[in-house]
């Protein structure tokens, strides 16, 4: 049995909110991401190519980010109008990522639930690692978190071991 922290009310292990009260009961030890072996990621280099920039853009013309999650297919699209956030879903913690990861197994590929973010400024788009524990890797190589990096079409982010390939259209 586990009790609720704000109306000390009693409820079976593993449970998630308070009936009573709607408090959150999972401890903070529930509320990490674990850290993964990296493993190898000699597929990256496969992928390593040429791709046209964003040079022939102005400051005003509108874009919309695509990406292809590598190991399910699913397509994402988003216009880049604004920040876009990627990341897991968690309710309880007020976290609704614009890229919810959770469906692709998120979760077990190390997906943190503020992971990294997308923001455009001008012609130039940027991907940004919100300190992340496992990382957000372009094009193989880990970014520092909270600096912006140059995203290009053609390039593949690594978010934890969950591989997303970048399209602007």
């Amino acid at each position: 049995m586990i009790k609720c922290p704000s109306c000390q009310k009693r409820h079976p292990a593993n449970t998630l909110f308070c009936d009573e009260c709607g408090a959150y009961l999972a401890g903070e030890k529930d509320k990490h991401t674990d850290p993964l072996a990296m493993g190898n990621v000699d597929w990256m280099e496969e992928n390593q190519q040429e791709t046209p920039g964003l040079s022939h853009l102005n400051a005003d013309s509108p874009l919309t980010l695509k990406l292809t999650v590598r190991d399910s297919g699913r397509i994402i699209e988003f216009p880049l109008t604004k920040e876009i956030s990627i990341g897991r879903l968690d309710a309880a913690s007020a976290t609704f990522p614009d890229v919810d990861l959770t469906v692709d197994g998120g979760l077990e590929k190390g997906v943190s639930r503020r992971h990294a973010r997308i923001t455009r400024q001008g012609t130039d788009i940027f991907i940004e690692d919100l300190g992340s524990v496992n990382g957000t890797f372009l094009n193989g190589k880990r970014i520092t978190p909270y600096l912006p990096h140059s995203l290009q079409p053609g390039d593949e982010v690594r978010v934890g071991r969950l591989v997303l390939r970048v399209s602007i259209v």
